[in-house]
């Protein structure tokens, strides 16, 4: 046989487990890159839709922040919300979390985000959010029982915004299911009604000028639908198939 095809089949065999260890590789890589997609496809459903992150063992998905101003303000730009532009204090909209909202403006801004996405966007239940809040923790607060510093923006939590203003939305640690800023800094609406008085519904998760133990997931309160509050705020739920 000619020397020099006896080297190239030996060049062959030695490149073949090489060449397919390559090709499953680059399939592999292939199928992480379009769960990347999709998953980023599926966590906002529309430019100016929240990012959402599903709870696990449930069958809902939660805001990853609370609604921002800057969310807000596409509504009234795109005509929905009721033309409402509620108030910042002075303190900044953008990436701010909205306040001076009361529950019947979420259910405005709910009705124009659902119609904008094609999916369906609600007030997650009481029970809902402490699911997510309590990230499958049972101490006080998630990352512990000590209030600590820093951790979130209440009146005592030790962060530069305490008991002054709110936060930029993302300013602290998120809990173990990736949600930020799930207690201090604004107070958060639920769909849950007030023991069975609909006219009044819960609030949770305590806010930048209230008690560090206002934030524990089981002192949730409640207000009447119409009230709208410099502490208040709220962040979509939708449920997943």
């Amino acid at each position: 046989m000619n020397v020099r095809l006896v080297k190239i089949n030996r060049f062959l065999v030695f490149m073949k487990p090489v060449y397919f260890a390559s090709l499953f590789a680059s399939i592999f890589l292939l199928f992480v890159f379009a769960e990347i997609f999709a998953s980023e496809k599926n966590a906002k459903a529309c430019a100016d839709c929240p990012e959402m992150v599903p709870i696990p063992g449930s069958k809902f998905a939660i805001g990853k922040y609370s609604i921002t101003f800057k969310e807000w303000d596409a509504c009234v730009a795109d005509g929905g919300c009721g033309g409402y532009q509620p108030p910042d204090n002075g303190w900044g909209r953008g990436n701010r979390p909205v306040i001076n909202v009361s529950w019947n403006d979420a259910q405005a801004f709910l009705q124009w985000l659902s119609k904008k996405s094609g999916a369906i966007y609600r007030l997650p239940t009481e029970g809902e959010w402490a699911l997510a809040a309590r990230a499958a923790t049972t101490t006080d607060y998630y990352w512990g029982n000590d209030v600590g510093r820093n951790h979130a923006n209440c009146d005592g939590c030790g962060s530069e915004w305490d008991n002054r203003k709110t936060s930029p939305v993302g300013s602290f640690q998120p809990n173990a299911f990736g949600l930020y800023d799930i207690v201090g800094n604004v107070w958060q609406w639920t769909d849950t009604c007030w023991k069975g008085n609909c006219a009044k519904r819960m609030l949770c998760g305590g806010s930048w000028n209230h008690r560090p133990q206002d934030m524990r997931a089981d002192m949730c309160n409640w207000f009447d639908t119409s009230k709208r509050m410099r502490y208040l705020g709220f962040r979509v739920a939708t449920t997943l198939p």
